[in-house]
């Protein structure tokens, strides 16, 4: 499999158009045209992790957090250059998948909560997302042939289901001008014929997908169609919320989620009580502090918390445990999971522990 494929299958699976504007995510690093050799998973990409990718002869990297934030003016053999430079040097691949990861169903958060055997878990904040209607006007004897070619681009998938389309028989009629070559009909006159109206719907990024396969099996010189843009909430989102086998003290739930997450310290905020239901954000997710209190949830679980943060946290009662930015860590057996469901070729996690904090 070469480079390329695999960010297709990527892309398709774990869109990177869901990430944030502000992230950098996709192949940071690498040649499209490779042969990939092996995937490894990691937290962070750290010269340790790239070292760890030669000694197992695999050539590709996929990391949670981009190694490359944002444009560079230079490239010096030190501190993060020095990175790079193994990378290239040892021509290994490397690809990042941030926000577009923490927004997938089985994503980040779900794969904390699956680590926390808690149950019952759904997105937390669903995402909004720009969907197209597509209704294009085809002869009845083609429509068959220009669904299927729909379909094998990603047109007319709705959830779990593909191949879906509205049909309705009609008349259309048309005058070919001087300068036209008509498929059917005598140029000046005007002509009848039988036609199908299709009409399915596709995610935005399929748009030009769906207008060149039109263009391409459509018979007529000119086909007609229409392409409507509308919002709906998403299958995907920030967070997940989820439920405990059952009630707990706070207290107990922070001690169950440090021995369990192997974590070195666990922040609590709030007094203690019994809770059952969890929101949790993996990475930095207290910004979403006020859109989280409205879903009725009794602990709020995520990373890098601030003093004043805990207290606008505490004010507001909402019990929070702080289980640092590290916790995503889970993402490496999650991620290798994942891509087994759609790519046929060996994985593996990366046994590199890159927490920059040690707890004394």
């Amino acid at each position: 499999m070469k480079t390329k494929t695999l960010l297709d299958i990527i892309n398709q699976e774990i869109p990177l158009n869901t990430a944030e504007d502000w992230d950098n995510v996709g192949l940071m690093i690498g040649d499209t045209e490779r042969e990939v050799t092996g995937i490894l998973t990691s937290l962070d990409c750290t010269l340790d992790v790239v070292f760890e990718a030669k000694s197992k002869n695999i050539n590709t990297i996929i990391c949670h957090h981009p190694l490359i934030f944002s444009g560079i003016k230079s490239i010096h053999n030190n501190g993060y250059g020095e990175i790079i430079h193994e990378l290239i040097k040892s021509e290994i691949n490397l690809i990042a998948l941030h926000t577009n990861l923490d927004a997938h169903p089985q994503g980040v958060s779900t794969m904390i909560a699956e680590t926390l055997s808690l149950q019952d878990i759904e997105i937390l904040i669903p995402s909004q997302m720009t969907m197209h209607k597509l209704q294009v006007f085809v002869p009845t004897e083609y429509a068959e042939q220009l669904k299927s070619a729909l379909a094998e681009v990603g047109a007319g998938k709705i959830g779990n289901y593909d191949h879906c389309f509205f049909s309705l028989k009609g008349t259309g009629e048309f005058r070919g001008l001087e300068g036209a070559n008509p498929f059917v009909g005598n140029k000046g006159d005007i002509h009848y014929e039988e036609e199908v109206k299709i009409e399915c719907v596709f995610k935005q990024n399929l748009k030009q997908k769906v207008i060149e396969t039109i263009q391409s099996v459509h018979p007529y010189e000119t086909p007609a169609f229409d392409i409507i843009a509308f919002d709906q909430e998403a299958n995907f989102g920030t967070g997940v919320k989820a439920k405990l086998s059952h009630p707990m003290l706070l207290s107990e739930f922070a001690q169950l989620t440090k021995h369990t997450l192997k974590l070195d310290t666990v922040k609590m905020i709030g007094t203690d009580r019994r809770i059952e239901t969890v929101g949790i954000i993996g990475g930095a997710g207290v910004s979403y502090m006020k859109e989280v209190q409205k879903k009725g949830i009794d602990v709020f679980m995520t990373g890098d918390i601030k003093y004043h943060e805990a207290h606008d946290l505490l004010m507001s009662g909402q019990a929070t445990l702080d289980i640092s930015h590290y916790s995503e860590y889970v993402m490496k057996d999650g991620l290798k999971s994942l891509l087994e469901q759609y790519i046929d070729v060996r994985i593996f996690t990366s046994e590199i522990n890159t927490n920059p904090f040690k707890t004394i």
